[in-house]
């Protein structure tokens, strides 16, 4: 990555990272989405069931069997539609954000399994990128009705069942504490 590049991006995160820290998520730096996949698997715990919310960045082969690892609800599998409902009940959840405001309101755009972890799991990690960041909710709202179609693309290519997207907003991370764990990378994700 050209080198001032990098630092506009890098001086982006760092002025987030200060409103995260402030509404109490947890946050983890890295450069590539390579070295966010392995960030996540050192914050899982053997002992604690998982879910695997909506996310291309996170759905590789390589990353889904190094999770069989672990309790992991394997819903790629047959009966996928009964492990995504018995995957609400996941202990931990790993969910690809779309969009973070500028003021740290995090956006999901999932099936309901992606929406559900928001309310269940104990505990969240959430990888987000430099790229995703928006002005503010109405932006975040926008940019989701303009990608409207690979959103419900994704949902065909991922066997979601549900009509519509499914929508979650992450206010802050004070509610429950250390609940949330961000990892950010530098590099562009998703879209």
């Amino acid at each position: 990555m050209e080198e001032n590049l990098r630092w506009y991006k890098e001086k982006k995160l760092d002025r987030l990272c200060e409103v995260l820290l402030d509404k109490g998520y947890l946050i983890h730096r890295v450069f590539s989405v390579k070295d966010a996949q392995e960030k996540i698997l050192s914050l899982l715990n053997k002992e604690q069931t998982l879910a695997l919310g909506d996310s291309w960045e996170l759905m590789s082969n390589e990353f889904v069997e190094k999770l069989k690892e672990f309790k992991f609800y394997d819903r790629f599998g047959e009966n996928s539609e009964k492990v995504k409902r018995e995957s609400l009940l996941a202990e931990m959840a790993i969910l690809e954000g779309e969009f973070i405001t500028e003021d740290g309101q995090v956006l999901v755009v999932g099936d309901y399994n992606t929406s559900s972890a928001l309310f269940g799991a104990e505990n969240i990690i959430l990888l987000l990128s430099e790229n995703k960041i928006v002005k503010d909710l109405n932006s975040g709202f926008s940019k989701i009705s303009e990608y409207e179609r690979y959103y419900k693309m994704r949902a065909e290519k991922l066997k979601n069942i549900n009509d519509g997207l499914s929508i979650g907003i992450i206010e802050n991370g004070k509610k429950f504490s250390k609940r949330i764990t961000i990892v950010l990378t530098t590099e562009d994700t998703g879209l």
